[in-house]
């Protein structure tokens, strides 16, 4: 199989003798590399040998690193065509399918970049006086000094996430995330710049428009990498898909049933009364008889917040996103690998490509106005959005840095009430009420320091981009965490080709009416899935199955904060950590506001663990 499995890890050098200093400064580079045609090294790195593609044309050298459906010889006829230097990757980045990174080096110059969507990130620094690229932003730090930035570290427990651009900065000393949808350039002197390739389509299609885009490129998205499974040459290769109860995950499904290999859906039994996941899986099993339907039992399979104490879920790179369940993850992964699969296919970006957020009626009560109108009406008839406080919400005409500032400004206010109506450049921000008073004038400061540019001109569209990264980020976190169990996790919908083909339609016309499917994937996949499968409307929010995930780790997650990482730097009050974890809420939400803390502490201890270990080490 070409899919990528389990550790990859790479760092890009410049083609040069200073490129040749810094592959000796680089910590732990890995036992593989590839040259420049120079014969200096360029990728070092760890990889398993189908998990790379690399093709070769005179002084060009090509990398595919990651699911990629192009043979070898196709690739080495577009290093042939790259006489223009690396802007010529260009043709073959807007039609290559599949996730993976793109690399080349051109005549001693370097390109490095991931997907669109953030799956396949790419992260820059500059270690012994050049720039180097690397897939992991560990991967190069602690090279020039601490490694850690404490303001950063701040920065991440903001509530609900962290927006763009500012969740380009990570933790790392002097390591930068590559925007998503731009590419690094590194020249043999070592100096660098990034270049913006990729910009989101107009949204000027309708539905029946757009529909059939999105059908080519989500079938191929998922045949192509069916295709790649039964080249793995094994009788009994199979493929895992995730299948909660949701649309998407039903789409899947289907879509992976069409091959000749065995297919196993797994999903974790629910806690939530409110939830209505089980019907709609037995009816999706029911349609799949040849497939293999496994349910995780609740008592058998790990709790919400599950061993995060001993970092269960936790890797090295960065804070993990939805730490609550990364136990979870890596459970799923060990039973899908114990039946013999190693790709798994999971229904992350779905949520956020065919569900538009609120922001874009914003947006179309500005372009549409009649259309927005019936829109507001649904919409406050589902959340009981007040009148006065949505009329505000559209009225406000701020643009994204004065958005940004006024959120600075409320960094500490409580909570918004469930039904306020959010239809800003972000959600509304908060830092939580245990960070100290420095913690918060660092956030503030930084949130308010600069002019920043929105990923779109418009509220919706930046809103729906931003979505998307968030997803993207989560799923290539997640996809580290399967990995690490030998299984390879794809995300079709958070492919390139499958995002461009849905933002390629209106807004209004991907987006249904509150409480309603998803109009647009729905056409889509019209006779490729059962009618009945397509008219699945959202379930519940099993916020049970978070409450008692609390209520069981509690006595593990109250001892993280006695004496924490983020208490000896100064950004959390511990005394009050603890109280918001002893305390037992009427709803959910503010058991969510505690997860960036969570997820920091835990990255933070995990980090402290891997230095003793390595300071044990004879």
């Amino acid at each position: 199989m070409t899919s990528v499995s389990a550790d990859v890890s790479f760092v890009a050098l410049p083609d040069s003798a200073a490129g040749s200093a810094a592959a000796a400064a680089v910590p732990a580079p890995g036992p593989r590399v590839i040259n420049h045609a120079s014969g200096r090294p360029w990728l070092m790195g760890r990889w398993p040998a189908d998990a790379v593609k690399v093709a070769t044309a005179g002084r060009t050298r090509v990398v595919v690193a990651g699911f990629c459906p192009l043979a070898t010889a196709e690739l080495a006829a577009c290093a042939a065509r790259l006489t223009g230097g690396v802007a010529g990757l260009d043709d073959l980045a807007r039609r290559l399918g599949g996730s993976a990174h793109l690399m080349a080096s051109v005549g001693g110059r370097v390109r490095v970049q991931g997907g669109v969507a953030g799956v396949r990130s790419v992260y820059r620094a500059r270690i012994a006086g050049v720039s180097v690229a690397a897939d992991r932003p560990d991967a190069l730090a602690g090279t020039t000094g601490p490694s850690i930035d404490e303001r950063l570290v701040g920065l991440r427990l903001l509530t609900p996430f962290v927006p763009h651009p500012l969740s380009e900065r990570t933790p790392w000393c002097g390591v930068e995330a590559v925007p998503p949808g731009s590419y690094l350039t590194i020249e043999p002197d070592g100096t660098a710049r990034t270049v913006r390739w990729w910009t989101p389509p107009p949204p000027e299609l309708g539905l029946d428009e757009g529909a059939p885009a999105v059908r080519d490129a989500l079938t191929e998205a998922v045949r192509t990498r069916l295709r790649a499974l039964r080249g793995d040459g094994s009788d009994a290769a199979a493929i895992g898909v995730a299948l909660p109860g949701s649309m998407e995950s039903a789409v899947l499904a289907h879509l992976a049933a069409s091959g000749d290999h065995r297919l196993i859906t797994v999903r974790t039994a629910r806690l939530d009364p409110g939830g209505d996941d089980a019907p709609w899986t037995r009816r999706i099993a029911a349609r799949l008889p040849r497939a293999e339907h496994v349910v995780l039992e609740y008592a058998h399979a790990p709790a919400l917040y599950a061993g995060l104490d001993q970092g269960a879920g936790v890797l090295p790179a960065e804070p993990p996103h939805r730490v609550r369940a990364g136990a979870r993850v890596e459970h799923t992964a060990r039973e899908v690998a114990s039946r013999g699969a190693r790709l798994h296919l999971g229904a992350h970006g779905g949520e956020e490509l065919f569900a538009p957020p609120a922001p874009y009626l914003h947006t179309l009560a500005r372009s549409h106005p009649l259309a927005a109108l019936r829109r507001f009406r649904g919409r406050r008839a589902l959340t009981r959005w007040p009148l006065g406080a949505t009329w505000r919400a559209v009225a406000d005409s701020r643009g994204f840095p004065a958005w940004l500032t006024h959120s600075a400004l409320r960094l500490t206010a409580p909570p918004p009430r469930p039904c306020h109506p959010q239809l800003g450049w972000t959600a509304e921000l908060r830092m939580p009420r245990w960070a100290t008073p420095d913690a918060v004038d660092a956030v503030h400061e930084m949130i308010t320091d600069a002019s920043y540019e929105p990923l779109a001109p418009d509220r919706g569209a930046h809103s729906a981009l931003d979505a998307l990264r968030r997803a993207g980020a989560a799923a290539g976190y997640a996809t580290r965490l399967m990995a690490a169990h030998g299984v390879d996790l794809a995300a079709p919908f958070l492919d390139d080709r499958v995002i461009e083909a849905a933002l390629a339609v209106r807004p209004c016309e991907r987006a249904a009416p509150p409480g309603r499917g998803k109009p647009l994937l729905a056409a889509a996949v019209r006779d490729l899935v059962p009618d009945d499968i397509l008219g699945r409307t959202p379930g519940g929010h099993y916020g049970e199955d978070v409450m008692d995930g609390m209520r069981r780790h509690r006595r593990a997650l109250l001892e993280l904060f006695d004496g924490s990482e983020l208490g000896r730097m100064g950004l959390v009050d511990d005394a009050a950590v603890r109280a918001a974890l002893r305390t037992t809420p009427a709803t959910v939400a503010p058991l969510l506001a505690l997860e960036p803390t969570l997820a920091c502490e835990a990255w933070l201890r995990t980090l402290a663990t891997g230095r003793q270990r390595e300071g044990a080490t004879p």
